[in-house]
């Protein structure tokens, strides 16, 4: 599904990666973890191409990302799903509309958009917010409709990027187990965090990343797991 091949990524000469290799395999749920700047979220931007490698290789279900022309980026992002730290919603748009925007932007057909819209609206339990402002959200119904709208397109894989940096422990593991059950489902995922409780808990496996390199890989790991 995943496979970075001696991977480098330099910043204006700092290495934010140093030669990182690793697979993930399609159906599995891994948690990268590390403290900030071990370059957590520069893998997820190398998978959805925000960023490009300084040398080396990336992989997403057989394709090279890495040297993808940059017309096909936008066909790379539809075959995934992407999950931020602040959510990203469009203010002037109900929930209904901001799940259903990647849908119109490829042109879908508008039973169809909603068939899946009021899918993905079940799947986050927010039936009943569909018409609902983000203003009028909690920080935990704001990320869940991130959430509906990065999986409203059947992705097979689903990238987020510290998910619950902005909420609270209880609202934290709402989201958790929400990401659990699409993996259950079927889809990737793979989640940039700093929530030590949440990661412990889960027991999936947990890549830990310090400085550029990756430190430890355990499959059903804690935080603080070591190889």
């Amino acid at each position: 599904m995943i496979q970075l091949i001696n991977v480098t990524k330099i910043y204006n000469e700092l290495k934010a990666l140093d030669n990182v290799s690793l697979e993930i395999s399609q159906g599995e749920m891994v948690f990268l973890v590390g403290p900030s700047g071990a370059g957590k979220s520069t893998i997820m931007k190398l998978l959805y191409r925000e960023e490009k490698p300084t040398s080396g290789q990336v992989f997403v279900s057989n394709v090279d990302v890495s040297r993808l022309p940059n017309g096909q980026t936008p066909l790379l992002r539809r075959r995934m799903g992407i999950v931020f730290q602040d959510f990203k919603l469009l203010p002037n748009k109900t929930s209904y509309e901001n799940i259903a925007y990647p849908l119109y932007a490829i042109g879908m057909d508008r039973s169809e958009i909603k068939k899946r819209v009021h899918g993905a609206l079940k799947v986050v339990n927010l039936t009943n917010k569909a018409n609902d402002f983000p203003k009028t959200l909690s920080g935990g119904e704001q990320q869940r409709v991130g959430i509906a709208r990065a999986i409203v397109q059947g992705p097979s894989l689903l990238i987020a990027d510290e998910p619950t940096g902005n909420l609270d422990p209880a609202t934290s593991m709402e989201i958790f187990q929400l990401l659990e059950r699409i993996n259950q489902r079927g889809t990737t995922v793979i989640v940039a965090t700093h929530n030590q409780q949440m990661v412990d808990q889960m027991r999936r496996r947990v890549i830990c990343l310090s400085s550029g390199k990756i430190v430890s890989d355990v499959v059903a790991g804690t935080y603080s797991s070591r190889t």
